[in-house]
């Protein structure tokens, strides 16, 4: 693929995935935050089965890339749950500029702490660190410290170290499609939640309603296996630090579609933030070699 359209392609992962914050807060209302994990799971393993079928992709998989998806697999696992927890205690637009500013912070910090002690940032990288850092201040609107390290930032500041570093670990299985990655990374992370089945509670969605199933469809197909599918190809292309750069246009997504959705509206420096995020992904994608 050349590299302009896997641009256009993460461009439209990461809408479809700001869209999956304001329609994950509507799913978390049906149950606790692991049974709905539990059969996000399970249909995103449903949807992908097909897409890779038609597209005839090896699932066959080098030794060497086990030990990577296992981890993977956990960390997605821990990833989804402290996700949906963390979606009851505030905003899903607020969220998802919480965590999609945090992603590519945390990215290279993993790598100046030890992964990649030989990768020397290039001005343009610093320059849209900082802007990204600023941009981040500016759409989480804060009020003071205590706000800042409140139960829901902090669980999703945690979602967003487990993203950073579980991206590393899908950087290791070079060689291996990302689609079959994508694929073995749900399916343990499924495998994790398999045994809430012998719990009664996990079979509430006998009852649910046409909007659950919907955005049950946004959140499973359109943003895990179609976006985060293109998401994995453009960290074996470009590196986790570049891919996870273009997550900074999520809040802009998870601003709009929050707002379309769930009538939150942004504030001036929600829309400042996510503007200044956009010229944060230019800089730190134009010299990134990471």
């Amino acid at each position: 693929m050349k590299q302009g359209y896997l641009y256009l392609a993460l461009i439209i992962a990461m809408f479809l995935w700001g869209m999956s914050w304001p329609t994950s807060k509507i799913l978390s209302s049906y149950a606790s935050a692991e049974f709905v994990v539990l059969w996000r799971f399970f249909f995103v393993l449903v949807g992908s089965l097909p897409v890779l079928l038609f597209l005839k992709i090896s699932l066959k998989l080098s030794k060497d890339t086990l030990k990577w998806l296992f981890i993977a697999g956990a960390l997605n696992a821990l990833y989804a749950f402290s996700f949906f927890l963390a979606l009851r205690y505030g905003t899903a637009g607020k969220g998802g500029v919480l965590v999609t500013t945090m992603v590519p912070i945390f990215s290279y910090l993993f790598l100046f702490l030890g992964f990649k002690k030989s990768h020397k940032l290039s001005k343009y990288e610093i320059f849209g660190l900082f802007i990204g850092i600023i941009s981040g201040l500016c759409l989480l609107n804060l009020n003071s410290l205590e706000e800042l390290f409140g139960r829901f930032n902090v669980l999703f500041l945690l979602c967003a170290f487990i993203w950073a570093l579980m991206s590393l670990c899908t950087h290791q299985t070079k060689g291996s499609h990302p689609l079959a990655v994508n694929f073995y990374v749900n399916f343990i992370s499924f495998l994790l939640f398999t045994p809430l089945f012998l719990n009664d509670e996990s079979f509430f969605i006998l009852e649910a309603d046409m909007k659950f199933w919907l955005n049950m469809f946004v959140v499973a197909f359109l943003s895990t296996v179609v976006g985060t599918s293109i998401y994995y190809y453009g960290i074996h292309i470009l590196g986790s630090v570049r891919a996870n750069s273009f997550i900074l246009i999520t809040p802009a997504s998870a601003l709009f579609t929050s707002f379309l959705i769930l009538d939150e509206v942004p504030t001036a420096l929600t829309l400042v933030g996510g503007a200044l995020a956009i010229v944060a992904i230019y800089f730190m994608g134009k010299k990134g070699k990471a």
